[in-house]
């Protein structure tokens, strides 16, 4: 792999999917949102960003994880517990900080949610550091 220590090659794609069934802990009842048993705006976030922490784990160096930077998003339509949800994830990485593309889209292809996310890759050790927290 060729490019600096403080980024991955030039371009790698990651295209990653990961399917879920929406459960209780993903609903907006856990936010304050009382009997709306329907997949949350932060479970939506919280699973996107768990895919594109795995997806592009890989295309990282020795002690460089990645952080999240910004994010944009349009929640479309509501989805009930027990339904299944695809999260999709593509981007490029070209530096340090990238921009993944993503949805959601329930089991009959509907999209639920899209969105930008920003992102960085950092020195893990430093980012622990300045956190106060166990260097990994």
């Amino acid at each position: 792999m060729s490019g600096t220590p403080d980024r991955p090659a030039p371009g790698p794609r990651v295209d990653a999917r990961r399917t879920i069934t929406v459960a209780p802990a993903d609903c907006a009842t856990q936010w304050g949102n009382d009997d709306l048993e329907v997949l949350s705006t932060p479970a939506i976030l919280g699973h996107m960003e768990r895919l594109c922490v795995t997806a592009v784990a890989p295309h990282l160096r020795s002690g460089q994880m990645t952080v999240g930077v910004s994010v944009e998003m349009r929640h479309l339509a509501p989805t009930p517990v027990g339904e299944k949800v695809e999260f999709h994830i593509t981007t490029a990485l070209t530096g340090r900080r990238f921009t993944v593309t993503f949805t959601a889209a329930d089991s009959a292809g509907r999209v639920l949610a899209t969105g930008t996310h920003d992102r960085a890759i950092v020195d893990e050790a430093a980012f622990r550091a300045r956190i106060g927290g166990p260097a990994s």
